[in-house]
């Protein structure tokens, strides 16, 4: 063979592999429809088809969402979802036709048409003027392999992707693929993936056009935006339902509204939560901590909130105090309190295994049964920061509510919120950095789960008990929980921010895109750690973050241990004067950004905002930008 007759014969054999591939990897596809039938579950009516034995069911959620969930051998699971807000008023839909042709299905669900053609079964779903919105790839119908799940959509080549939640790089995720797992990923880069969150939701843009999909599986899950192949995307999970959302939009802001009327939306925080907060691991002995309070209030630097991490505890055991360290801990509180600074306390999930020395959360909750098991029935244990760990299982409605009140006593001393860290849950000493996939959680109906289902609703179910438990504390307060690791819905409960990030000018350059992908997300109460948290700042650096951090919806200066200080005071006179500008500017604006977190709570439309959330048709300023 020729030269180029070789590469042209290569070439096209490479297309033929690269078009059959996925069906190479085992994947069972669905047929065609052998039967259709009107159909209702709860308040949502559509239809199901089968597919020799698999069933897929397509119901309309509420105007302009539809459902999609598939069952390969015939039988759905129990119709459960941690990520769904349980607030039925949001349910407001219309009638639905099904109309069932000799080749198709058409169902219309007010302004959405969904038209499942039969053989193969692929699923279209278009505007009411029959623009398609998005579409099954006609060569891959959905598909199974085992437990894994998956399916392949249509990918114009104008068309751009946003969301996923924490994700570094470029915003618009086109062109890249993802893995959702929570992850505890110190020092993370521009191409560290996954991190610490897993919302396994997107929106679509093409023409100033908005859809938006939200894969409602708890499951390690993968997105691909064409690096798989330059005609379809795709996106499926190693286990669970397949379990999809439509959500027809058509803007971008109309998407956001409707995803989170369905998983929730922010709880108004306290005012005091939107100024400065000043953080470091760790403030300590208590003399370190009353000098950061003093030294703000001395140099007139408006402040909020000071942070206690770990090292107010003793020995790492959380819910506990050492009094070497901090001897007048309570009166500390009240002092600050009386200063106008709150305090927020660190309390990681883990919980020190140490019995029979008075430590009530260990020995309350082996009492109580409240800790994750191994298969055998043993409790887990795990290496943390207060070495042998135990970790409470959230997944049960008795031990979320015991840890709620666990801040009994915290509450009664005056402490301004609570921060869950760790709580992808991290484990240390082991290379994937978590829990074995085998440990067995419990649920309220007396099944059990193992940790490849509950890993990425964990950290969520950490941060719901504590907020739970601070509403049934806090007499009429709005409670702060800050959490690092979120599935779909950790809105409901907590703030959050990106977790461990570098003091680098590519890091400072990444939190705003980061932060705006959180917010259309559904996640609209973030920050990043002012000056970036692994590494030393340069003067010019750490003031050009506190200048761009003066517009994010939490504003923390954070930083780890052996680092060098990080407060505005430092590297002089000069700095210090323009990073208290910045820090005033914030105050003044505190009304402003108070009125559109108070929106974000009604609509959930975040107070970050990229250019293509307000001005969709506008494709000039974001549609080749691949840095927004």
């Amino acid at each position: 063979m020729r030269p180029l007759a070789r590469s042209i014969g290569i070439g096209l054999l490479a297309c033929a592999l690269i078009a059959t591939g996925v069906r190479a990897q085992g994947w069972q596809h669905i047929g065609k429809v052998e039967h259709v039938e009107k159909f209702r579950e709860g308040l949502q009516d559509g239809m199901e088809l089968t597919a020799g034995a698999a069933k897929v069911r397509i119901t309309q959620v509420y105007n302009g969402v539809i459902r999609v969930r598939v069952a390969p051998n015939g039988r759905f699971p129990k119709d459960f979802s941690w990520a769904i807000a349980e607030t039925a008023s949001n349910y407001i839909s219309g009638p639905v036709q099904i109309n069932d042709e000799q080749t198709k299905v058409t169902m219309t669900a007010g302004t959405v048409i969904v038209v499942v053609t039969k053989t193969p079964l692929l699923i279209t779903f278009s505007d009411a003027a029959g623009n398609v919105l998005l579409a099954d790839e006609p060569s891959l119908p959905i598909a199974w392999d085992g437990p894994r799940v998956h399916v392949w959509k249509k990918m114009p080549a104008d068309e751009n992707y946003y969301g996923l939640g924490d994700k570094a790089g470029p915003m618009n995720r086109r062109n890249r693929a993802f893995t959702n797992w929570n992850t505890d990923e110190f020092g993370w880069q521009e191409s560290s993936d996954p991190l610490y969150k897993t919302i396994p939701f997107f929106v679509g843009l093409r023409n100033g056009v908005a859809y938006g999909v939200f894969l409602d599986n708890t499951y390690r899950s993968s997105f691909d935006f064409g690096k798989e192949a330059r005609d379809y995307f795709s996106f499926g999970a190693e286990g669970g339902e397949l379990n999809y959302y439509f959500i027809a939009g058509p803007e971008p802001k109309k998407v956001v509204e409707q995803y989170t009327a369905i998983t929730g939306r922010v709880s108004l925080p306290p005012l005091w939560t939107l100024g400065y907060q000043q953080c470091r691991y760790s403030y300590y002995p208590e003399s370190r901590a009353r000098e950061i309070v003093k030294t703000l209030r001395d140099k007139k630097i408006p402040a909020d909130t000071i942070y206690l991490d770990i090292d107010y505890q003793q020995g790492y055991a959380p819910f506990t105090i050492n009094r070497e360290y901090f001897p007048t801990f309570e009166k500390m509180i009240a002092d600050f309190r009386a200063q106008g600074i709150h305090t927020i306390l660190i309390t990681d999930l883990h919980i020190k295994k140490d019995p029979d020395h008075g430590y009530v959360p260990y020995d309350s909750g082996i009492k109580n049964d409240v800790f994750v098991k191994n298969p055998d029935g043993s409790v887990f244990v795990g290496k943390v920061w207060p070495e042998d760990s135990v970790f409470p299982d959230f997944t049960l409605t008795r031990v979320r509510d015991w840890w709620g009140g666990l801040y009994k006593n915290f509450v009664a001393m005056g402490a301004g919120g609570f921060w869950n860290d760790m709580n992808e849950p991290s484990v240390f000493l082991r290379a994937d950095k978590t829990m074995p996939l085998d440990t067995v959680h419990r649920l309220d109906d007396g099944t059990t789960i193992d940790h490849r289902a509950a890993h990425n609703i964990f950290g969520m179910e950490n941060a719901r008990a504590t907020y739970e438990g601070l509403l049934k504390l806090q007499a009429g307060e709005r409670p702060f929980v800050l959490t690092r690791a979120a599935y779909t819905g950790a809105q409901r409960y907590a703030a959050t921010w990106t977790g461990d990030n570098s003091s680098t000018w590519n890091h400072l350059k990444m939190s705003t895109p980061m932060l705006m992908s959180m917010g259309i997300s559904g996640m609209p109460l973030v920050g990043d750690d002012i000056g970036g948290f692994a590494g030393s700042p340069t003067p010019d650096l750490l003031t050009r973050w506190f200048e761009v951090g003066a517009l994010n919806p939490i504003y923390r200066d954070h930083t780890a241990k052996g680092t060098a200080d990080q407060e505005p005071w430092v590297h002089g006179p000069e700095h210090e004067a323009i990073r208290r500008k910045y820090i005033e500017l914030r105050y003044r604006l505190l009304p402003y950004l108070y009125t559109a977190i108070e929106e974000a709570s009604r609509t959930g439309i975040p107070l970050m905002r990229p250019i293509f959330l307000e001005y969709p048709q506008a494709s000039e300023f974001y549609g080749d930008d691949r840095d927004f």
